[in-house]
């Protein structure tokens, strides 16, 4: 799948949710191309998983190799991760740690500013120190790509009818 589709595929399915939890849309699909390299990373591959979200609950689990940044550095380790059946029902529970957990209160009151959100999500969801630098370079991406599509003169409605 290329980046464009990734991008159609997922803003489509984080607008549904951003309808109902409030969290802004373009940064959900620029945290999932991130941490999913754009769809492409085996834990997306294999679990639907496209956040990095840990095993939780009563979800379904898968173990992985990852990457996490201890005292500044980059250190190899195994984790659980949650194994989701879609991209849509990740990005709904992504969206539901972000509208429930206490550590993401100021993030929630920093919705309508995406600088700000990102700001405070990255201080809890991710252990790269330069995390929300990265976020907002794929958003600039995100938002660049969507662009393109509007000047194609594809409308909002257009736009979704082609991810069907």
């Amino acid at each position: 799948m290329s980046k464009e589709e990734f991008v159609r595929k997922t803003y489509a399915a984080a607008k549904e949710s951003s309808a109902r939890s409030g969290m802004p849309a373009l940064v959900t699909v620029a945290q999932a191309a991130l941490e999913s390299n754009w769809g492409q990373s085996r834990l997306s591959r294999e679990a639907h998983n496209y956040f990095g979200i840990k095993a939780h609950g009563r979800h379904e689990r898968i173990r992985m190799r990852t990457a996490e940044f201890e005292e500044g550095s980059r250190v190899a380790t195994d984790a659980e991760f949650t194994k989701y059946p879609s991209l849509s029902e990740c990005i709904a529970c992504r969206d539901s740690i972000l509208s429930h957990s206490a550590r993401y209160a100021d993030a929630r009151k920093a919705c309508g500013d995406e600088t700000a959100f990102i700001r405070e999500i990255a201080v809890h969801w991710a252990t790269d120190p330069r995390y929300a630098e990265k976020l907002h370079g794929v958003l600039k991406e995100v938002k660049t790509m969507l662009a393109q599509e509007c000047r194609r003169g594809v409308d909002d409605q257009e736009f979704n009818n082609r991810l069907s």
